[in-house]
């Protein structure tokens, strides 16, 4: 029967693995794909190339259909859950401009002007302007677009990496709003 099966994809840190349920919730086969977690050019950066990700999805798919014998026409739907806050800058064809930051990267960026205006004197009357700043200096766009500007003038969408797999996987630069983080501007009540 087609559709009777879920595939679900998560890439974590360490390994991508692939499984794949009956619509009774019972595993059926499962494929780990080991990858590199990271690799750093400096002290406290962590990056990947997006490539990594990608490949290892593939693979790990690929193991379930040969090795494991599973139908892909049996795949009903599918789940996708990645590590959160890992950043790819991708243009307006969905190519990456650079590699993948890491959600353990310690980049900081000094020197961020306060916040003004109507949010400035909000942030000031309830006391949050410190944390602000913080988020400000801890911010990776902050980082690319004052050390990398063509970069970031280059940059279509930024994007999770849950956004980018799910673009690579279907053509379309979109998120689950469950993959949303609280640090990046997001408007819970329009979901965009």
């Amino acid at each position: 029967m087609s559709g009777e099966n879920l595939l679900t994809i998560d890439n974590g840190t360490q390994s991508i693995r692939a499984l794949v349920f009956n619509l009774s919730g019972h595993l059926l086969a499962k494929a780990r794909v080991p990858i590199e977690p990271y690799y750093s050019t400096a002290p406290g950066l962590a990056e990947q190339d997006p490539e990594v990700f990608w490949q290892g999805v593939c693979r790990a798919c690929q193991d379930l259909w040969t090795i494991h014998g599973i139908d892909k026409d049996s795949i009903g739907g599918v789940a996708l859950t990645t590590q959160r806050s890992t950043l790819i800058n991708v243009d307006k064809f969905g190519k990456p401009l650079r590699p993948a930051i890491i959600w353990l990267d310690q980049r900081r960026t000094l020197g961020q002007k306060p916040v003004s205006g109507l949010w400035g004197l909000a942030f000031r009357l309830t006391g949050m302007s410190e944390t602000v700043a913080y988020l400000q200096t801890e911010a990776e766009a902050n980082w690319i677009r004052a050390n990398q500007p063509e970069i970031w003038d280059n940059t279509y969408k930024y994007l999770f990496l849950s956004g980018y797999l799910t673009y690579r996987l279907i053509g379309k630069m979109i998120d689950s709003t469950g993959c949303q983080v609280g640090y990046v501007p997001f408007d819970y009540k329009k979901l965009r």
